[in-house]
This record gives structure tokens, C-alpha cells and sequence, in this order.
């Protein structure tokens, strides 16, 4: 039973609402994900992802032979022993699980017969479902420890005829609420509190918590709860899952721990609304040990909920909606008011006709448990229905509700007693039955109902009633009637809400089940229909509203859309570019104020999607790679067109550059979408020593969109930003010493230094050209690569290219997305020269051993503590050469890029010094200075010192890198976070940044790799490996 004054209600001023809707990304958003990466045994044959795995897919996989049911058990049994000391969402695990898998394996193997969808599927139970097995069935408490009970739960015992799995208990509220008015949510003595995996802090829900928890958290592929008021639908709610509340009789609830029979129902918890009703249609039934669920059976429609599950399911149905009753609720929280409007427009553009300010007869009442009676109606059935329950144990504890008083007496600080107490054992307690206090309230629950809920479905002919959040859960309870409830965002916190629908019986009163059941003086129980057409309502996939253009056709879903799935929305006519492009502008109106990642959008980019549209639709059109795709350019990439090319500065806005960059050439040769110009350190970051990391006098400071007042790194962050942030689906940035691989690293993004001369420069406002590279930005290594093999090859303005193209493989680098990269390749670490830097943050330290014994278990061979000469010189750019390199170059090379400027502000360095001393307001001259422009500016060539700088830096690569890649036999190095960039730049070798986790504070980490010139093809197919192993990308909460 969940506790009235424990809604889902918003607490704080909500920035903006993410999407996550039914079909979540890979690691949720838990505090303690940085534990998830280290978990091995997710990865099987042809590396079948278990995490987020629906009960389909895990069943393909069965029948592919690529998860064993004992791989699968193996899986979640290594997950809570992570993560349940922190969550407390599992009591106890099945001893006998991992058994019950082999033995779900052999039956699978044997020939003929036709197999259950829960066949080898692990299934958690609430603790107050009976198990005749090893477990105990407690309800939370250890007055019912090691308790024996006489046989299976009726739902038990069709769960192991469908051949599912018993994984284990679930935390729950102790006696399913409904011990003491002062409980809290998901508390009880023998499991501890249930903490809510997205944010710990915060109030679970109850009482099925543990249940909703366990899914939520990927402990488990589904789970059952019990609901009496609220105990499915709250903490489902809450943990951003889907939780069904059955018709009252649907389920048995012999071997249920008790509230009371006239409201308890057994339900399912799943990820998506297809697990949930996989497990539902095999706990429906008729149950001779529960006499309500005879009556039920007419409703169970042939061939079960799963024909329910249609996507045009919304279409032609008629839902009462009480928003005008709740949604004051939201008016300090108008994000979340705007997300549920925007899920009422999706219901209606999808077919549904919704209803707002319907009359509601007793709706006040019922829904307030004092006055409906419900609250007097449990204190005498708890008592009646908890010790017939108690008196069918064949060993226990305690004997009766009396005997659980003293146990609670006598083992006072096990119990917590003094703080929540047990005052509604103690007035249950005091009652007896028959009494006509009782009988009145239950006649009046009965005609509140029929009056009430009832005659809102019927005279309005609905098919459903829709609800924001959990906020209608006592209507559903004291009438037996069905809802359920699926995810609809998240608060700028990450605490989840939802969305909810619920159903009565739409026959006429005569079809009313009026039931004496087993207690001549129960008068009436209401036995409803969960009808076929109310599962349909639920399978269309909602959007938020911040961002209304995300929706359209069939409801394909942009955000952390990858680039083939985009292309195959266009092939399937589910999206064109021209809307692509419109969500992205809208996206960069709205949080670009903010994030500050986009200097400039380009005002031909509608123009040029329209275009692409027009272009896909010829004979013979392309449909393929970049064509149609928005790229943003860092803004040192020169574009001829109406976009400015400024490295962030005013000194050069509005120049004239004489052509496009030649990687924008290759890009909208390839079709692709010129959506603007990103954010970036000023110059690259070499204006100043003092430069703060992403700040430009004409674009202001780019934000790490993950925890703003972190440092976002540099110097592409806009670039890195714009992607991780969703404002655009690729970019591209430039690197001369980890200025892609550290922003990327910071911004929880994808990002490639290419090895120096695969991509040529030509038309890029230079650092220096002796390391100056181009490389792809995106949410996904494969994102990255493809447009990767857009912009590689010869380019004869930039000489270095033509011997680059010998690297390039045939067939381009997506023939290199192998999700077995990872077997046979050697791997130098260098975790033991940087570890110590985590000797404060176990939780990444933990993280990136955890990632290191992957690579390990998936063929990978980690060579730790090499000799790798001349590193920590190499690591310094003040002893290695590389500043007195950099500061001869930079004017040279600048210098040549201003000459070929058609018109300009400035022509040379030292106009640019100039330049900013005239407008030293705009600059910023006073914070960050520019000695770095100063010093290179008293520089000539040629020069002994610079030569001998340079030679040096060839040295120390040679004898350096090179030397410990090739006696080591090393395909590549690793290292934490972006800590090679260094080595990676004075020798133009290449690198590749991945997503690994979060730092306690929510900054994410990646993990990167490096190679020899030439390795890109081999350090891809690492990093997809790897990527495709851990998926510790999440999208910001912005």
C-alpha cells in the first residue's frame, strides 16, 4: 500500500524535462553507475547486450545460441552483488537459481515441444509472494523468518510451469505498508531501505519497491509486485518502469501475504509494456485456492494480452482525461506541465480522442482514504484476511496479528519500533468482525465507485481514463479496477514521473461481479475487466513536449538517434531532413542561451535540408552516409558561404575566405547539412596561457552540459557540447594536443584525432601545421566513422595527405565496427602511471579497472607497466620542445592563412595583437591577456632553437612512443580520460575517445586509445568494441 501523502508530486523548479520514455537507453542514470562498466558478464557470444534486454530479444538470443539462461542468471546474480549494497532492492537470492537455469537450457535443447516467453527468464518476486523453495517469504519482517509455507503462490506455481526462473525476493515496505502510519517507503527490517536507482535520495515509493527497483536497475528482466492502493503504480512511477495493476481476480493471491483479499492483486513490473505483459499473460488464471479469479476468466481475451500489443493502439480511443484536476499541481513546474500537454497532443495525433473537465461524481471523496471509508474498511480485513494467511503455515514465528505485536515488542531495535512504531497493527488489533462499522464502509467504497468512477466511464463512453503521474492509484484500489503506468520523463534532478491510465468495466451493471467470496459478511467485490483495448493504448512511444518537432511520422524519435537509424527513417518516410534540421534549430534556440556550444547557426541550413529531401526523392537518390545529415564545424573550419569563419574572434569577423575548407567540400559533396559554426577556445587555445577552456570573445563560454560550473575543457567544445547535448547529430572538431580528445572525454561524446594527413587542413585556421588535424565528433564510435570516411583523403593544398592514403582502408572504416575489435589485440596500459591520480575517487578508479578486466575477458590481452622511455619528458610541453615549436609555427602558419584571405580585419599576427588591444572590452584583454600572440609574434625564421625544438620532438617520439609500440608488439595504448593527448600530438600519432562514466558529481569520463600512424582502422575497432560492451553514453539533463 503506498502512503497517501507520498505521491509522485514535483518538488523543485524543474530547468528541463529529458525524453526517456519506454524503451531506455542502455545504463540508466543510477549514482552508482560508475559500477555498471565493470560488470563482465553482460557480454556473450557475438556480444549480445543483456542490459535493457526485453524478454524477445533475450529469447532470440536463446534460439541464436548466443545467452545461456545459467549466462543469464550469472549476469543479474553478479549485478546486485555490485549494486544491491547500495540499492537494498533484493532481500534474498534464490540459492537454487543458477540450477534452475541449467536446467531451463536442457529443456530448451531437447527436441519438440513448444516453449513459454518466460521460458529461462529470471523473475523476481515481491517478499510477500509464497515460494516453496529455499527462499523465505516474509513480507520484510523477521517475525515471519523462516516461516514454511504449505505450497507455491498460485502465480508461483504458473511461473514455474512456464519454465521461468525464480531469481529471488525484492525489497518491499515491511508488511506491504500496513504496519504503521510513520513507515517509510521502501523500508523494512530484514532488507533495509530501497533506495531509487536515479537519484538515492529521494523517496522510492511504495510498497512493490523493491520490485520496480530491481527492473529499473537491470537486477532483473521483470518482476512481480502486489498493489493494494498505489504499491505497483507509485514506485513504478517513481523508478521509471512499467508496472501493470491487474483487474481484481486476473491474478490469484493464494500465498499472497494479506492486506486484504477485497483490494490485493498480484501484478507484473517490466521495462517496456511488452515484458510486462510477456509476465502477465502467464500469471492470469483461474486459481480453485482463490474463488474471485472464476469470474475473471471471461476476460482474459484469447491468445492472451500479447495481440494487445499494437502500435496503432491509441487510434479511435475515447480517454477521459483529469488534468484539469491535477494540473495545478504543476504551475511553479511549467516544463512538466508543458511535457504532459505535450504527451495529450501525441495521444491525439495519434488517433485518440481525449476528454478534459468531464464530471467526476465523489471524486474528492474517494479519493481521500479517511473519508471513502477505505482506511476503516483495512483496519478490520487486515487482521481477518493476515491470520487465515498465518494459520496455512505449516511452521512459523508467529501465529496470528497478536503474535506479530510481541515479536515486534520483544525485537524492538531489529523493528526500529520507536521510530516508525506499529500502530496499525495495534488498531487492527482491536477489532472484530462481523461489525456493522465494517459492512457500512464497504457498501459505501462499493457505491463511490459505481457512482463515481463508474459513472464517469459509461456516461462518456470511455475506454480509459489518463492521469499525469501516480495521482489517481485510490480510485483503481477500491473498485478492483485495472491501470497502468509507464515512464514519461525525468526532472532536471533525474527523478523520474510518469504516466497513467486506467480502466472500468464498460458493460452494463448486470455484468457487475457481486461476490460473497469466502466471507459471508463482505457484501460486495467488484470484479472488472482489463479489457484487450486498454493494453493498446499504451505502446506508442511519447515524446517530451520541450521539443515538439521530435515527434513525427510513427513517432521516429531524434534524440540520440544514431546516423543509420536516421537514414532509415528517411528510406521508411517516418522523417525528412528538412525536419531533422528544424528540431536541432529548436533544440539550439532553447538551450543554446545557456550552453553557449553554437556561435553562429547557418541560415541556408532549412534551404539546404529541402534540398536533400528533393534529392533523396529522385530516381535513383542517395539515401546513405552523410546525405541529409546536419554536421556542426568547429569555427576554424572555413565555409564559403553566409557563415563567418572567426577561431572565435572579432579580429576576423566577417573575413572572406576564397573557398570552402576541404573537409566542408567533401562533406556537402557527401550531401551533408552545414548546420553552423561551434563554440571554441579563442584561437584554438593560443592566445593566452591564461585562456579559460571554452571561452571566445564572440560565442562567451561554452558549458559542459552535464554540470555547468565544470570545466568543459578545450579547445573544441563547442563541438563536443553541441553533440553530447543533442543540438546537432555530428561534428566536426580540430586537435593540435588533445583539443578533440579532452572535450570529448569532459562531454560524455565520441571523438577521433585522425593519424596526421588523413584529413587534410587545408582552409583551417592553424595552430601549426606540423600538427594541426581534423577529426569527427559523435554520440557513437560508428557515428563518428562515417564521417570519418567522409572527409579523409588526398587533398593536393595540403601535401601531407597524399602519403596519409595509404591508411585508408578499403571499403572505408566502417568495415572496422566490429563488435569483436577487442579479440586478439595487444594493449599497452598505462594505468600504473596514472592511477594515482584516483586515489580520492574510488568510483572511477573502480570504473576503469572494471573496463581494463573487459577488454581482458573479451579476448583482449593488457600489458601493464611497460618501459616506455622519454614519457614524462614527453608529457611536458615546456621540457619536451613542443611550446618553442608551437610558438615559431603559430605566426608562420597563421600568417600564411591570413594571406589568402579575399578580405579581412587583419592580415597578419601582429594586426591581430593590435586588434585586440584596440578592443580590449570585446577581448577580454584584461582577464586573459595574449602573451602567447606576443611571444610568437617577436619570433623568425628559420632558427637554430626552432629547429632544434623540432628535431627533438621527432626524437622523443621516435625513442619514446614508437619505441615501446613496436618491442612490445602493442596494437595500441589505453589510458584513463584523455591523459595521452600529448604524446598522441608532437608525433601526429592517432587517438580515439570513448564514453566510460561519471564522476561522483555527474562530470563524465572517457577512456581513450592511441596507436602508431596508420592504426585508426585497428583503434576503432577497439573503441566499437568496447563501446558496444559497456554503452556508458547518457544523454546530459538539461
Amino acid at each position: 500500500m503506498e502512503k497517501k501523502n507520498s505521491c509522485s508530486q514535483p518538488q523543485h523548479s524543474w530547468d528541463k524535462v529529458l525524453k526517456m520514455m519506454m524503451m531506455m537507453m542502455l545504463f540508466r542514470n543510477m549514482e552508482v553507475e560508475s559500477q555498471d562498466s565493470s560488470i563482465p558478464s553482460a557480454i556473450f557470444k557475438d556480444s549480445f547486450e543483456i542490459e535493457e534486454a526485453t524478454i524477445k530479444e533475450i529469447q532470440t538470443a536463446f534460439k541464436q545460441n548466443k545467452l545461456t539462461s545459467k549466462q543469464l542468471v550469472e549476469y543479474y546474480l553478479e549485478a546486485i552483488e555490485k549494486l544491491n549494497p547500495t540499492l537494498r532492492a533484493v532481500i534474498e537470492v534464490n540459492p537454487d537459481a543458477q540450477n534452475q537455469a541449467a536446467e531451463a537450457d536442457r529443456d530448451r535443447n531437447l527436441p519438440g515441444g513448444r516453449l513459454s516467453g518466460l521460458h529461462g527468464i529470471p523473475v523476481m518476486l515481491k517478499d510477500n509472494i509464497s515460494t516453496k523453495d529455499k527462499l523465505n517469504t516474509t513480507a520484510g519482517s523477521f517475525a515471519l523468518l523462516r516461516s514454511v509455507v504449505p505450497r507455491d503462490s498460485g502465480v508461483v506455481n504458473r511461473l514455474r510451469k512456464a519454465g521461468a526462473i525464480i531469481l529471488g525476493k525484492a525489497g518491499l515496505t515491511e508488511w506491504a505498508n500496513y504496519r504503521s502510519s510513520n513507515m517509510k517507503n521502501g523500508w523494512s527490517a530484514r532488507g533495509g531501505y530501497v533506495k531509487n536507482p536515479y537519484v538515492l535520495s529521494m523517496d522510492p515509493s511504495g510498497s512493490s519497491t523493491g520490485s520496480a527497483v530491481c527492473v529499473a536497475a537491470n537486477l532483473v528482466t521483470v518482476s512481480l509486485g502486489t498493489e493494494t492502493s498505489g504499491s505497483i503504480i507509485a514506485p513504478c512511477s517513481l523508478s521509471c518502469v512499467v508496472g501493470i495493476k491487474p483487474t481484481l481476480g486476473l491474478t490469484s493471491r493464494a500465498g499472497v501475504i494479506p492486506i486484504t483479499v477485497r483490494q490485493d492483486t498480484v501484478g507484473p513490473i517490466g521495462r517496456t509494456v511488452s515484458d510486462a505483459v510477456y509476465l502477465l499473460d502467464e500469471v492470469v488464471g483461474y486459481d480453485p485456492r482463490d474463488k474471485i479469479t472464476k469470474e475473471a476468466m471471461q476476460y482474459i481475451p484469447r491468445g492472451g494480452y500479447k495481440k494487445c500489443l499494437k502500435k496503432d493502439g491509441l487510434n479511435g480511443k475515447r480517454l477521459g482525461s483529469l488534468w484539469d484536476v491535477f494540473k495545478d499541481t504543476y504551475n511553479d513546474v511549467p516544463e512538466v506541465r508543458e511535457t504532459f500537454e505535450g504527451l495529450f497532443d501525441v495521444m491525439r495525433q495519434n488517433g485518440a480522442v481525449l476528454l478534459d473537465g468531464l464530471d467526476f461524481p465523489n471524486l474528492n471523496t474517494i479519493m481521500n482514504p479517511e473519508e471513502s471509508g477505505e482506511f476503516l474498511a483495512f483496519k478490520y480485513e487486515f487482521k481477518r484476511d493476515l491470520n487465515m494467511y498465518l494459520s496455512d503455515l505449516l511452521e512459523s514465528p508467529i501465529k496470528s496479528l497478536a503474535d506479530a505485536i510481541t515479536f515486534n515488542e520483544n525485537h524492538a531495535d531489529q523493528e526500529k519500533l520507536t521510530e516508525f512504531g506499529q500502530d496499525l497493527f495495534i488498531e487492527s488489533e482491536k477489532t472484530a468482525l462481523p461489525n456493522s462499522e465494517y459492512t457500512n464502509a464497504v457498501n459505501k467504497l462499493v457505491n463511490l465507485s459505481e457512482q463515481g468512477f463508474e459513472t464517469y466511464m459509461k456516461k462518456n463512453n470511455l475506454d480509459a481514463m489518463v492521469v499525469p503521474g501516480n495521482l489517481a492509484y485510490p480510485i483503481l484500489g477500491v473498485g478492483g479496477y485495472p491501470g497502468i503506468v509507464i515512464p514519461a520523463g525525468f526532472d532536471r534532478d533525474g527523478r523520474p514521473f510518469a504516466l497513467s491510465f486506467h480502466r472500468s468495466d464498460r458493460h452494463d451493471s448486470s455484468h457487475l461481479s457481486i461476490s460473497r467470496v469466502q466471507f459471508p459478511f463482505v457484501s460486495f467485490i467488484v470484479c472488472l475487466i482489463l479489457s484487450t483495448t486498454f493494453f493498446q493504448n499504451m505502446e506508442v512511444e511519447f515524446q517530451e513536449s520541450f521539443t515538439p518537432s521530435a515527434i513525427f511520422k510513427d513517432s521516429f524519435d531524434i534524440e540520440e538517434a544514431t546516423i543509420k537509424e536516421i537514414q532509415t527513417a528517411f528510406k521508411q518516410n517516418k522523417l525528412t531532413s528538412k525536419q531533422l534540421v528544424g528540431y536541432y534549430l529548436e533544440a539550439i534556440e532553447k538551450l543554446n542561451p545557456t550552453l553557449s556550444a553554437v556561435i553562429e547557426v547557418n541560415p541556408d541550413a532549412q534551404n539546404q535540408a529541402a534540398e536533400a529531401d528533393r534529392n533523396r526523392n529522385l530516381p535513383g537518390g542517395c539515401s546513405c552516409g552523410l546525405h541529409g545529415i546536419p554536421v556542426m564545424l568547429k569555427d576554424n573550419i572555413s565555409t564559403k558561404d553566409k557563415l563567418n569563419t572567426t577561431a572565435g574572434s572579432f579580429a576576423l569577423f566577417e573575413s572572406v575566405v576564397p573557398r570552402d575548407s576541404e573537409v566542408v567540400n567533401r562533406l556537402r559533396k557527401a550531401g551533408a547539412i552545414i548546420l553552423g559554426k561551434a563554440g571554441l577556445t579563442e584561437w584554438a587555445n593560443y592566445r593566452s596561457s591564461n585562456m579559460k577552456n571554452g571561452w571566445s570573445a564572440r560565442g562567451g563560454c561554452v558549458k559542459n552540459p552535464y554540470v555547468l560550473s565544470t570545466d568543459p575543457g578545450g579547445s573544441s567544445t563547442g563541438s563536443a557540447v553541441c553533440v553530447a547535448a543533442n543540438l546537432v547529430t555530428v561534428s566536426l572538431g580540430t586537435e593540435t594536443s588533445g583539443s578533440i580528445i579532452e572535450p570529448c572525454s569532459l562531454s560524455g561524446v565520441v571523438g577521433i584525432k585522425p593519424t596526421l594527413g588523413l584529413t587534410s587542413r587545408a582552409g583551417v585556421i592553424p595552430l601549426t601545421v606540423r600538427q594541426d588535424t581534423v577529426g569527427p565528433i559523435g554520440r557513437t564510435v560508428s557515428d563518428a566513422v562515417y564521417l570519418l570516411d567522409e572527409i579523409v583523403g588526398y587533398d593536393p593544398r595540403d601535401v601531407v595527405t597524399k602519403e596519409a592514403m595509404q591508411y585508408i582502408p578499403r571499403g572505408g572504416y566502417k568495415k572496422c565496427l566490429k563488435k569483436d575489435g577487442l579479440n586478439g589485440k595487444r594493449l599497452g596500459s598505462l594505468w600504473y602511471v596514472f592511477k594515482d591520480e584516483y586515489n580520492d575517487v574510488p568510483e572511477i578508479r573502480d570504473t576503469f579497472e572494471g573496463l581494463f578486466n573487459v577488454m581482458s575477458q573479451n579476448g583482449a590481452v593488457l600489458l601493464d607497466g611497460l618501459d616506455f622511455p622519454n614519457l614524462k619528458t614527453i608529457m611536458n610541453p615546456e621540457e619536451s620542445g613542443e611550446m618553442v615549436a608551437f610558438k615559431y609555427e603559430f605566426k608562420r602558419d597563421l600568417n600564411v592563412y591570413l594571406s589568402n584571405l579575399l578580405e579581412s580585419p587583419i592580415e597578419s599576427l601582429a594586426d591581430a595583437i593590435t586588434f585586440n588591444e584596440n578592443h580590449a572590452d570585446k577581448e577580454k584583454l584584461a582577464e586573459f591577456g595574449q602573451d602567447l600572440f606576443i611571444e610568437s609574434e617577436k619570433t623568425a625564421l628559420p632558427n637554430s632553437e626552432y629547429t632544434n625544438a623540432v628535431n627533438k620532438l621527432v626524437n622523443l617520439s621516435e625513442q619514446g612512443f614508437e619505441t615501446y609500440m613496436k618491442n612490445n608488439n602493442l596494437d595500441a595504448v589505453v589510458a584513463p580520460e584523455f591523459f595521452a593527448n600529448r604524446f598522441l600530438g608532437v608525433g601526429g600519432y592517432p587517438g580515439i575517445v570513448i564514453p566510460a562514466g561519471f564522476d561522483p558529481d555527474g562530470v563524465p569520463f572517457g577512456i581513450m586509445f592511441g596507436g602508431l600512424k596508420g592504426s585508426d582502422a585497428a583503434l576503432i575497432e577497439i573503441a566499437y568494441a568496447l563501446e558496444q560492451l559497456t554503452k556508458a553514453r547518457k544523454p546530459p539533463k538539461l
